[in-house]
């Protein structure tokens, strides 16, 4: 009968135990970054300067955002009143073009 291959067995859970310590040691360098990222500063209850930055930034951005929608809407109202335009003209040029061919036609 064949032996069962626990060497393997023990090297392969000895892998993934190092694996999941790492991955834990990960997590809990990310949470303690995290807590000191969003930790009031000095135990004055406000929130860390960086906080204030990202929001500011987050407004300017916003800001910046609706300008650039403002304009897209201008383009295109803009595009839909050339593309009447073309629609009218297009079918003025269709009308005379069918009037042309019928003196043609009756000439």
């Amino acid at each position: 009968m064949n032996s069962l291959p626990i060497s393997q067995w023990q090297d392969t859970l000895d892998r993934m135990e190092m694996s999941l310590t790492a991955a834990t040691h990960a997590l809990d360098r990310r949470e303690e970054r995290y807590e000191r990222a969003v930790a009031p500063s000095a135990g004055e209850g406000e929130p860390p300067p960086a906080l204030d930055r990202l929001d500011a930034r987050l407004r300017d951005w916003e800001s910046r955002l609706r300008a650039a929608d403002e304009l897209t809407a201008s383009v295109d109202r803009e595009l839909a009143e050339r593309a009447a335009v073309v629609a009218h003209w297009h079918a003025r040029f269709a009308e005379w073009e069918e009037l042309l061919q019928r003196r043609e036609v009756e000439s």
